[in-house]
């Protein structure tokens, strides 16, 4: 294997990984062991949440750089145990060229779960939040359908390409404001409840996880930056969730 598809295996991979919730050194190390695997004589990787930068060297060739820019991220876990699989195959039995490369297509494009899972996911996460913080069945209910809302606001914004910090101040938005006015009409009683349950699908939980990870294996930059991200998001769903109980509260006599 020439040292351009070498590098192009490994890339790919390692873009995969980062872009689909993976933590930095783990996309670090499956990088270095794939390129060593597939015979690189020394292979350097270095990885920040939005940029992969990775050097090889080969035998009898010069040695070779390529960076990629990480411009979209989201959760897809599933992706991220495929390509782990496809490393440790790799390193225990290289394959040739062609096979990688339609194997990291594959994996690349493989269709996540039907869109009417997702959205039920969000609506059951905060139906089931609101009930474990104490909320009754008619809580629930209105948790679901926040969570509904909120679903559906993210894809659509999604669409248009909007910054996630405004994206999470739009759900924060939604959570509230459909609390309050289920509050006014007598719906319920347990308005906090609601909104802490609802907004739990919005909290970002695996960056807070990966910003700790990265710290304690040493990956400081990358530590920091999604520890200030996750950070940034709890703002902005906080500042979702204060407007409508600024202004929607006292207008509907709360």
């Amino acid at each position: 294997m020439t040292i351009t598809q070498l590098s192009h295996v490994a890339m790919e991979m390692g873009v995969i990984l980062l872009s689909n919730g993976a933590e930095t050194y783990r996309v670090e190390e499956s990088m270095h062991r794939i390129c060593i695997a597939l015979g690189a004589k020394e292979a350097e990787t270095f990885v920040v949440p939005t940029t992969i930068i990775l050097s090889v060297t080969i035998d009898n060739e010069k040695p070779l750089t390529r960076t990629r820019r990480i411009h979209t991220r989201k959760i897809d876990l599933a992706k991220v145990t495929e390509i782990n699989q496809l490393s440790r195959h790799i390193c225990y039995a290289p394959t040739n060229y062609k096979d990688l490369v339609a194997e990291i297509k594959r994996i690349d494009t493989v269709p996540s779960y039907p869109y009417l899972y997702h959205v039920l996911a969000f609506a059951f996460i905060s139906q089931m939040f609101t009930l474990f913080f104490g909320g009754n069945f008619l809580d629930s209910c209105i948790g679901f359908i926040i969570g509904l809302g909120i679903k559906m606001q993210m894809d659509i914004m999604r669409r248009f390409d909007a910054n996630i910090f405004f994206t999470n101040i739009i759900g924060g938005l939604i959570a509230s404001t459909v609390a309050v006015i289920a509050t006014d009409l007598g719906l319920t009683t347990n308005m906090d409840t609601i909104i802490i349950g609802s907004i739990m699908t919005l909290v970002p939980g695996l960056a807070i996880t990966n910003s700790i990870r990265d710290i304690i294996a040493g990956d400081h930059l990358s530590g920091l930056i999604k520890g200030v991200e996750a950070l940034l998001i709890g703002a902005a769903i906080a500042a979702g969730v204060a407007v409508p109980l600024s202004l929607l509260r006292p207008f509907w006599g709360g």
